[in-house]
């Protein structure tokens, strides 16, 4: 296996690393990523005056060869190497390669820039009024530097589409696990330059690379490259050593992090029917858990012989919905989860199990609060990144200590490395609804969305509390008289 640079605007100087995996990379040489960041402020100017609508067209046109290069089966082989890279069952691949004609569309963009910027989307081409002798507009902060993380497809391709739709040049390191389905998304780019003005200079506005961890290039764009923003999406330690690197540039990019995150599901009243049961349950197998909003705990409000019915209902649906998703864990992997098993029943929680290797979802109800970190204590490797299909259900008699319990999940070492809690997925009757929602808006939770599609995520919707748009520009404000009640 080999990786090498994507890029559209010309030749490229590029240094060949072996990585200690054995994989063969080609990465950007230093001097090239100065090169091509020069280039990019010039892009920048001209992308800019490119109506939008030219702009969203060719991503959409990009969206129709995705399709088409899906359906004829081209993509095949990605699939099968995103599988194996990430431990994804197939079906799950399809869906997610499904939904990039999705992301890809316009109307789901424009959606996008509309609810993240002051003034719209109109803003990026032109200044916006905002009250009489007053306009905004938007222009792009980049160029851009976004490092990814590598458990899917979608969450890497939307702050690439955005970047680049918003006017910036835009430089994606993805992961070596979803490096190639990348390169293969923006390939079609290359058949559409012949096609349009927009597609041509859309094309030569991007650059896909990889860089390992300890890369003399990596060093050289962190420390010196003329970035005006750079988006990182990951964890200890690579963020701290990001920002290190940051400190020492004299652009002084932007930062902003997406850190690692997680989900939780709460449950309870006359919401807590089959629907609710199967979204939890479809919520535990897509992705493993490895998404920001997958439910890595659950609250039941109510009595504890109507949260185990609850919870034979959803075991249903995990043997149904699981067996669709099949998967191979190890060994290891299977030991490990039927000592956890064993722990959680000795320390009195109630566990629903699979029988088979190939959907080995794992349910447990808790009374009052969690018994995980006893878990954890006696099997390590069972973190948050280890448990997968497997999900402990706390039994509580109001939704009073829930707030309590998210506040103290990142110092649980049954939760170690998350920063904290993204998604509350909520199966509840209206007033329960609300109870919740004010108790826990302060908490620092992102979003609060129905049980049934907590992996799905709005094209308005921010990304962890940021627009992802406002995050790749800056806003020009200007005044064409002054204003009243000034100084004498």
């Amino acid at each position: 296996m080999s990786i090498e640079p994507f890029y559209l605007g010309g030749d490229l100087g590029m240094v060949e690393r072996v990585l200690e995996s054995g994989v063969r990379v080609k990465e950007l040489s230093p001097s090239s990523v100065h090169a091509m960041l020069k280039e990019g402020r010039q892009l920048q100017a001209e992308l800019c005056l490119l109506p939008l609508e030219e702009r969203l067209e060719v991503v959409s046109m990009l969206g129709e060869v995705w399709e088409q290069r899906m359906m004829d089966g081209e993509l095949d082989p990605v699939k099968k190497e995103l599988g194996a890279a990430t431990g994804y069952p197939a079906k799950l691949i399809d869906l997610e390669f499904s939904l990039v004609k999705k992301v890809l569309d316009a109307e789901e963009i424009r959606a996008n820039l509309d609810g993240s910027l002051v003034g719209g989307a109109e803003a990026l081409e032109s200044y916006v009024e905002l009250r009489e002798g007053e306009g905004i507009r938007h222009l792009p902060a980049g160029p851009t530097f976004i490092i990814s993380s590598g458990n899917s497809v979608i969450p890497t391709l939307i702050p690439t589409i955005i970047s680049l739709v918003s006017g910036n040049f835009t430089l994606l390191k993805p992961s070596i696990s979803n490096y190639r389905a990348m390169v293969e998304v923006f390939s079609g780019l290359q058949g559409l330059m012949s096609k349009s003005p927009a597609a041509h200079l859309m094309a030569r506005s991007l650059s896909i690379g990889y860089m390992g961890h300890n890369s003399p290039t990596m060093d050289e764009a962190l420390g010196k490259g003329d970035f005006g923003v750079v988006n990182f999406w990951g964890g200890e330690p690579a963020r701290s050593e990001i920002g290190l690197r940051l400190s020492s540039n004299m652009h002084h990019p932007r930062l902003f992090v997406n850190g690692p995150l997680t989900g939780v599901a709460i449950i309870g009243g006359a919401r807590a029917d089959d629907s609710a049961a199967r979204g939890l349950a479809l919520n535990m197998i897509l992705y493993e858990q490895q998404l920001c909003s997958s439910p890595t705990l659950a609250f039941y409000v109510g009595p504890y012989e109507e949260a185990l019915r609850f919870a034979a209902l959803a075991r249903n649906h995990l043997e149904a919905i699981g067996s669709q998703y099949a998967v191979e864990p190890s060994d290891d992997a299977l030991f490990v989860r039927n000592g956890a098993q064993k722990v959680l029943t000795f320390h009195g929680s109630r566990v629903m199990s699979s029988s088979s290797p190939k959907n080995p979802w794992t349910l447990a109800v808790s009374k009052a609060d969690s018994n995980l970190e006893a878990v954890v204590e006696s099997f390590p490797s069972f973190n948050l990144h280890g448990r997968r299909r497997f999900l402990e259900m706390i039994v509580l008699d109001s939704t009073d200590r829930i707030a309590p319990i998210i506040a103290r999940l990142p110092s649980m070492t049954a939760f170690h490395g998350i920063d904290k809690v993204q998604t509350i997925g909520m199966a509840l009757p209206d007033d329960m609804r609300d109870e919740v929602l004010w108790s826990l808006s302060p908490s620092g939770v992102y979003r609060f969305v129905p049980i049934e599609d907590m992996f799905m995520r709005s094209a308005v919707e921010p990304y962890d509390g940021m627009p992802l748009a406002a995050l790749f520009t800056y806003a020009v404000y200007q005044r064409q008289a002054p204003t009243k009640g000034g100084v004498d």
